[in-house]
């Protein structure tokens, strides 16, 4: 691993400058009350309401931001001002906020984002629950939240406009990491000794990653299109649209790239193709992490690494097995191998029209695809029905279970902070509702992250505490473990919260230089909630498994419009289909997008449900098995699309009952339907067609020996789909979980 360049990766990165922006957003307002008014409360409140808006914001396109931390801010107010009405006494508190944890938990029927509003909001009842407020206190009170609530919103928006190609920037490039990881995970099948599964599993991962990754750039990007300035296209934003084409382009073609990986190494265990292979896809993950690196550097990128080599290699050996007769021996190996080394020159040139890009200062460039507003299709809308949480008011539903358990465990909370001298209700609350979540799994994970998170932060605040004395250096280090908490949120839950700990331990510290003891009791409250969140969190479970067979047909059926939209661009009628108004490359590519996004909720939900208990893990060799052969139909699809088109495999009878079969395969796994087919026979007799159909164009004298090739790559594919398929569809047979969340 070169540390270097992952130190500049993250210097760089939108988890960095987001940690900064929040640091200063939260900290600003305390040192301004501090420094003008010398009100250390007041600063603190208002400190406290940007700090629960902060949670909102995340990476992702600024309007729907600004829209949620505003949001956010206005119901945080509320939650804030009925809380501290009720904080005269203990009964009226409990009455109040018990019911009111429910129903700010009850937002997460709309979605992720509301999963972060709701916590905001949450925290901001939270932080009122230490304090005794007349009506009047109360809510100047929550006023003075709401003020730190719409700052934060503001700061933010404002810093993110004047960063706004910063941004756009840093979603290309970690969409560029990503697609790199995807590369090495690739890699890793061409090394004889790494077992398949694993490999399997880690793609899978990888290829999840990637998609999030992508979808995060495709909302900023899409919405910040190129614009005409005195007539020509803006080339900044030109030159990153261009470039976030590429990497979506650069992805596809590798997931194109199938390779019957037990074949391939079975046919050319004893040559060096594998290397070849291998070094080549490592080769490019490392060079699109140079460009990655310059994206975020705004710089132009250098081509470090050379892929001729390997390239060259490639061809070479494949020139050697044709004049070896290779081709008439093992047609199946020949025609993958070609298969795949026009799919790795392919990604050569993508990189080198990556390169250019980077360097691009054309005075009218021209964009990598058509800007019309077909592109809006690729969007996902932000809608929020009121009455979607009307209709979850039933135990059936998960997010009802979720907000009772949330709101029992804070009561319960409450209930123990105010019955032990040594604890803090604050303290206990916030710990159950930063670790309590939604699923079992989420909350097994984040409670043992936070209690070994803290148990760090609170021995290394200890050992800085007496080791140094200086209050200035203090607040530098503080500020520090700010920046780094934040930066760290998103994808090192563990770390952050070592600097979390360490920030606010500092900080009572410096309030309150003889309170030493303090350490001890936030350490204890966070063991008390943490062990009340992972108790409460056994109460009307909802497991992930009952959540699979909807992901799984949703998963299928967008496969099924995908293969659709590739028959019907490539002028095959295998179904009747009704397509969008928009051109036939876009639908494929809206098709496939919509693909990649069903498989990454499917492979995320099993992942959450392998870590619940054995118990509750259904059918987890099938659902793994689906996961596999779903990733690598979709790649046969569109390592397929261009052939499907090419003059060669028009009027194909033999052609067009293979992707009918497919198709019929993917409706049934979609629909459920329990067919007793003899797949075995029909794949034969399938067979038997595709392989008359390429002896038919090998024997023709009207037909180039290329258009033959063509159709007996093609053959293969449909023989390889019609093979997978049919494991799909015996895998979603055998699946029998529940149908829908009951």
């Amino acid at each position: 691993m070169r540390y270097s360049i992952q130190i500049k990766k993250f210097l760089y990165s939108q988890y960095f400058y987001g940690g900064l922006r929040i640091a200063f957003g939260v900290s600003l307002p305390a040192v301004l009350m501090l420094a003008l008014f010398h009100d250390r409360t007041l600063g603190f409140t208002i400190a406290t309401g940007a700090l629960g808006v902060c949670a909102v914001d995340k990476p992702g396109p600024l309007k729907h931001k600004h829209n949620d931390m505003l949001a956010c801010s206005l119901i945080g107010f509320l939650a804030a001002f009925a809380t501290g009405i009720a904080t005269s006494a203990p009964l009226p508190l409990w009455v109040t906020v018990a019911p009111l944890s429910f129903a700010l938990s009850m937002l997460v029927v709309y979605g992720d984002k509301w999963l972060q509003i709701s916590f905001a909001t949450l925290f901001m009842m939270i932080a009122t629950l230490g304090n005794h407020f007349t009506v009047l206190e109360a809510l100047i009170n929550a006023a003075w939240l709401l003020l730190g609530g719409l700052w934060y919103t503001y700061w933010s928006t404002l810093v993110s406009r004047w960063q706004a190609e910063r941004i756009e920037q840093q979603a290309i490039a970690e969409s560029m990491f990503a697609t790199a990881e995807y590369l090495r995970a690739r890699a890793d099948f061409y090394k004889l000794e790494n077992d398949l599964d694993e490999c399997h599993r880690q793609l899978i991962l990888k290829q999840i990653t990637a998609i999030d990754k992508h979808d995060v750039a495709r909302g900023i990007v899409l919405r910040n299109l190129p614009v005409l300035r005195a007539g020509h296209l803006d080339v900044r934003r030109t030159v990153l649209f261009n470039l976030f084409i590429n990497i979506v382009d650069l992805h596809e073609t590798v997931v194109a790239a199938h390779v019957d990986y037990t074949l391939m190494r079975t046919v050319f265990a004893e040559s060096d193709v594998l290397i070849f292979f291998h070094d080549f896809l490592r080769k490019s993950a490392r060079d699109l992490d140079n460009i990655g690196l310059a994206v975020l550097q705004n710089s132009a990128s250098q081509q470090l690494v050379t892929l001729k080599t390997e390239l060259r290699a490639l061809e070479f050996e494949i020139e050697v097995k044709r004049k070896k007769a290779f081709p008439e021996q093992e047609p199946e190996a020949y025609a993958m191998l070609v298969a795949a080394f026009r799919r790795v020159w392919s990604v050569s040139r993508l990189l080198n029209k990556m390169h250019r890009n980077t360097r691009s200062d054309t005075p009218q460039p021209t964009t990598e695809l058509q800007l019309d507003k077909a592109l809006q299709h690729f969007l996902q809308r932000q809608h929020v029905p009121l009455r979607q949480i009307f209709s979850n008011f039933k135990i059936a539903s998960p997010s009802f279970r979720h907000a009772l358990r949330v709101s029992i465990a804070v009561a319960l909370g409450l209930w123990i902070g105010q019955l032990l001298p040594l604890t803090n209700a604050y303290w206990i609350c916030l710990t159950i509702v930063i670790i309590l979540k939604p699923g079992f799994s989420l909350t097994k994970q984040r409670n043992m992250q936070r209690l070994i998170g803290t148990t760090i932060g609170c021995a290394a605040s200890v050992a800085l505490i007496l080791l140094v004395k200086s209050p200035v250096t203090l607040i530098l280090v503080m500020f520090a473990c700010m920046v780094m908490s934040y930066s760290l949120l998103l994808f090192n839950y563990t770390a952050s919260v070592v600097f979390t700990s360490s920030y606010v331990l500092i900080l009572y510290h410096l309030l309150a230089p003889e309170g030493m003891r303090l350490i001890g009791e936030r350490a204890l409250d966070t063991a008390i909630g943490g062990a009340i969140a992972l108790g409460v969190s056994h109460l009307f479970p909802y497991w992930e498994y009952r959540v699979m067979k909807p992901l799984v047909k949703e998963m299928i059926a967008s496969m099924r419009q995908y293969f659709d939209a590739i028959c019907a661009a490539a002028g095959k009628a295998v179904a009747a289909s009704t397509l969008p108004a928009i051109s036939h490359d876009f639908h494929c590519r809206l098709a496939r997008k919509n693909t990649q996004i069903a498989f990454a909720n499917l492979g995320n939900a099993f992942s959450r449900m392998m870590l619940e208990p054995k118990a509750q893990q259904k059918f987890v060799a099938e659902l793994n098995d689906l996961l596999i052969q779903s990733h690598t139909l979709t790649s046969q699809m569109t390592a397929a699309t261009p052939m499907l088109a090419a003059d060669s495999a028009a009027d194909k009878p033999a052609l067009i009952h293979a992707l009918s079969a497919i198709r019929e395969n993917l409706t049934q796994a979609e629909t459920d339907t329990q067919v007793e087919s003899d797949f075995a026979q029909i794949k034969k007799e399938l067979t038997r067609k595709l392989d008359a159909m390429v002896i038919t164009a090998e024997q023709a004298d009207t037909e180039p020996n290329e258009i033959a090739q063509e159709l007996k790559l093609l053959a293969l594919q449909c023989k390889q789909m019609i093979t997978v398929s049919q494991l799909i569809c015996k895998d979603a047979g055998a699946i029998q979980l529940p149908a829908a969340a009951n």
